[in-house]
């Protein structure tokens, strides 16, 4: 019964995204990972019937977590009239082996229409 996500999302709970940190990573990205797979450290199968499709886990860092501090309507997704606030993966979550999920890499961050972070050179 540890970390019920799936039976949430199963019953309509808006499940949002969210770290421990600092005392584990604040990577959203190796949240999502262990969202979708669901093992531990060791590599042991934890609960796998609670695991989330990794477009669950995505839905959970963006519009779940938006939700979940009520601020859906500015955020949380890619909609008109909304915040820019957005990040460019070096691969997309929901396309790849969901065991690589945790290897895809932070390219560049917007927040409200201005890149703050751009290692992936999308600047003029």
């Amino acid at each position: 019964m540890a970390y019920r996500m799936r039976s949430f999302v199963e019953a309509g709970v808006t499940l949002p995204g969210s770290t421990d940190a600092p005392v584990v990573s604040g990577e959203a990205i190796l949240s999502i990972h262990d969202m979708v797979n669901r093992k531990s450290q060791g590599g042991q199968a934890i609960a796998l019937e609670e695991a989330l499709t990794p477009l669950q886990a995505v839905e959970a860092y963006t519009h779940g977590s938006a939700y979940a501090v009520h601020e859906e309507t500015r955020k949380g997704t890619l909609t008109p009239g909304k915040l820019a606030d957005l990040v460019v993966l070096s691969d997309d979550p929901v396309e790849v082996d969901p065991e690589r999920i945790a290897k895809i890499e932070v390219g560049s961050t917007m927040v409200n229409g201005i890149f703050e972070y751009d290692a992936a050179g999308l600047l003029p």
